[in-house]
């Protein structure tokens, strides 16, 4: 069984690799709020999870699912956590969190694929040559992937980086304290066009349109920037931060 979140979809294309290689039920963590996060595994399943990096951390309601769900039966757990460079210190903060539910995990990968975060400075899109030579290198590293959960390996390859101390202590702690939120999301009235693709694009349905067809958000921002992504017209941004910078989606099948 695996549990994924994507905003983008870089996740969400690693995720469905891993299953259909493995054979293994998928299951859309936002789609899984509303159950009663009641699970049983079978004998010798795997448990797994397929989440972006978040400011060098697993993501706040990555953690906050793991911390509700109750499953029976954990025999094999894993992660794999995408990156558009490197994860800091995300291999210990996931098995510090999955050690608190009497888990312990045994597998944890990082696979880099293109950035899409973009709300910082010095942050945007790859170019198009290094989202290639980052996409390039997606099947060999989900194959190993896949070979050492199937031969139930233990280990991680997280590539943590330099600083990976400060990354996921100091800066992360800011990153989730003042930047998962809404509050910044604005359109540009001149480009709009009221279209919805970004209340049907976002994973929390966070977006609603006003009378005006125009986005409002709500309160339930995970900033996975997936409306920002989606837009056609290049309408929404996130403060200033975000004035020309780039699109980015991963639309393989």
């Amino acid at each position: 069984m695996i549990f994924y979140f994507s905003g983008t979809g870089n996740s969400r294309w690693v995720a469905r690799f891993l299953a259909d290689e493995l054979g293994d039920q998928l299951r859309f963590i936002p789609d899984e709020l509303d159950t009663d996060m009641r699970y049983s595994m079978k004998e010798g399943e795997r448990l797994g999870f397929v989440f972006p990096t978040y400011g060098w951390g697993v993501p706040p309601f990555v953690e906050h699912f793991i911390e509700r769900m109750q499953v029976k039966g954990v025999a094999y757990l894993y992660f794999v956590t995408t990156c558009g460079d490197d994860t800091g210190m995300t291999a210990e903060l996931f098995c510090d969190i999955v050690a608190r539910k009497g888990w312990t995990c045994s597998l944890g990968y990082a696979v880099q694929m293109p950035e899409s975060y973009v709300c910082l400075p010095g942050f945007d899109v790859d170019s198009k040559p290094k989202e290639q030579r980052k996409l390039s290198a997606v099947p060999a590293r989900l194959n190993q992937v896949v070979d050492d959960i199937i031969d139930g390996r233990d280990g991680f390859d997280t590539i943590p980086g330099p600083m990976k101390w400060a990354k996921s202590h100091i800066v992360r702690p800011f990153f989730n304290r003042f930047l998962i939120n809404p509050r910044h999301f604005k359109y540009e009235a001149g480009k709009c066009v009221g279209c919805g693709a970004c209340v049907k694009a976002c994973p929390f349905h966070n977006i609603t349109l006003t009378e005006g067809n125009r986005p409002q958000w709500l309160d339930r921002c995970v900033q996975c920037m997936r409306c920002y992504h989606t837009c056609p017209e290049r309408a929404i941004e996130w403060g200033r931060f975000t004035l020309g910078k780039g699109q980015y989606l991963f639309d393989r099948k």
